[in-house]
């Protein structure tokens, strides 16, 4: 448990209970099923050994390297495990607000997207022009 809580495991780090974010690993073949909490709508896994198939087999196994965002549903994901996996598991209350999504960063607002992408340059020109970023 890396973050939250499920069943009798609970993280040692403080989170809000609007989020879990959990780290799996499953044997070739093995099945295991995620029940969200009460509220967390949005879901998402993130794959760093093996594939994981899911319910949803539209897309087909879920590789290394690949990150899935799951539709907004408070249902149980259901997964198996193709050859040894290990992948991280993140469910959530969804945010009240819009969101506006850039190269590097996620905000509440356009002008708010505007001014973190433009510090971002900012400090990435500085680092270029000290020698510390090719």
């Amino acid at each position: 448990m890396l973050l939250g809580r499920y069943g009798a495991a609970q993280s040692a780090i403080a989170a809000p209970a609007s989020m879990n974010y959990l780290a799996v690993e499953l044997k070739d073949g093995e099945r295991w099923r995620y029940t969200p909490p009460a509220g967390h709508t949005v879901g998402w896994v993130a794959v760093n050994a093996g594939g994981l198939g899911t319910g949803d087999t539209r897309g087909g196994p879920i590789g290394a390297g690949e990150l899935a965002v799951f539709e907004e549903s408070g249902a149980a994901i259901d997964f198996v495990a193709h050859g040894d996996t290990a992948f991280v598991l993140g469910s959530a209350v969804k945010h009240p607000h819009e969101l506006v999504m850039g190269h590097y960063s996620v905000h509440t607002s356009q002008a708010a997207l505007d001014q973190g992408e433009a510090e971002i340059r900012r400090i990435g020109a500085k680092l270029r022009q000290e020698g510390r970023l090719a």
